[in-house]
């Protein structure tokens, strides 16, 4: 088990951030929830004293002085001792990862932008908030150890900025931010950005197609529609024939990329005797994601203003 280590300057910082957006009132740690129903998610405030002699509990001040009188500091959840957040780093984890959770932050806030504010301050502490799952769809954030976090940047920048959706952003975040802690999550999400691209451009052509079809026969369709089809070059010109050969090979890259997902990729059930194939197949398989995603979606708007 990996010990999460968050400096005491790095949580001094995080509270700053936190304490700014509630003082413009435009982001809550407890997003939806109140404040006791949110700490409820971390740690058992029944089990916490009273420092007031009418409550049995902790829940009991909280209401009292967040909800009844409202006479509380707004930070009082960094100051009571009772959380300690300052010195225990594990309970600080899970505050930060329910902070960004999809049952807990109000999707109506920037959520994002706090989010990448407490992300560059743990950049000092070679920690980030990691998108590691999907959540009906929106993503869920686990504090982790990095060690590529500028790759992780660079790459995210190049696809997002092709995609204007919340869904392919996810799925970027959950592939390329898994590379280094998670190599199976990457390579399953690498093969998932691929189908999500191939949709994305059927639908924008408007070409109807089985939302049940299969990863390979999704991508030849795809490769169809956009006139990438090896066998449909001219072989009578020598960049007709190159290009025969080169889409030949790229044609192959879906049914490589599925059996790699299938075996080694999250999304399927693995045995006890399942090993982990290191970073660097990770890394492989996202940068061949994230080229023919460039390349289908370039095609696309090329062939776009020629339509």
């Amino acid at each position: 088990m990996v010990i999460i280590i968050i400096s005491i300057i790095s949580k001094r910082e995080i509270r700053d951030v936190l304490m700014d957006g509630m003082y413009k009132k435009e982001f809550y740690f407890y997003g939806t929830e109140s404040e006791i129903s949110f700490l409820e998610r971390i740690v058992d405030l029944n089990n916490l004293p009273s420092y007031d002699s009418r409550f049995d509990n902790m829940i009991g001040d909280i209401w009292q002085h967040t909800e009844n009188n409202d006479d509380w500091d707004l930070d009082w959840v960094f100051t009571d001792d009772r959380l300690n957040l300052k010195h225990n780093n594990q309970l600080f984890k899970e505050f930060l990862e329910q902070v960004f959770h999809p049952m807990v932050r109000d999707s109506n806030s920037d959520w994002r932008s706090y989010l990448d504010k407490i992300n560059t301050i743990l950049m000092h502490d070679n920690l980030q908030l990691i998108a590691t799952q999907l959540n009906s769809g929106r993503p869920q954030y686990t504090l982790m150890e990095v060690k590529n976090s500028q790759l992780i940047a660079n790459y995210s920048e190049v696809i997002k900025e092709k995609f204007n959706s919340d869904y392919i952003d996810s799925q970027v975040s959950l592939m390329l931010e898994n590379i280094d802690a998670n190599p199976n999550i990457a390579i399953g999400q690498a093969k998932e950005l691929l189908e999500s691209c191939a949709k994305t451009i059927l639908e924008e052509l408007e070409v109807e197609y089985d939302d049940k079809l299969e990863f390979i026969p999704l991508l030849k369709k795809v490769f169809g529609e956009l006139g990438l089809s090896a066998k449909n070059q001219n072989k009578d010109t020598q960049a007709g024939e190159i290009a025969s050969k080169l889409l030949g090979n790229l044609g192959a890259v879906p049914q490589r990329m599925a059996e790699l997902r299938n075996a080694y990729g999250s999304g399927h059930g693995k045995s006890k005797r399942f090993v982990e194939l290191p970073p660097r197949y990770a890394r492989l398989a996202v940068g061949t994601s994230v080229t023919m995603v460039n390349f289908l979606w370039e095609t696309y708007e090329d062939r776009k203003t020629n339509f």
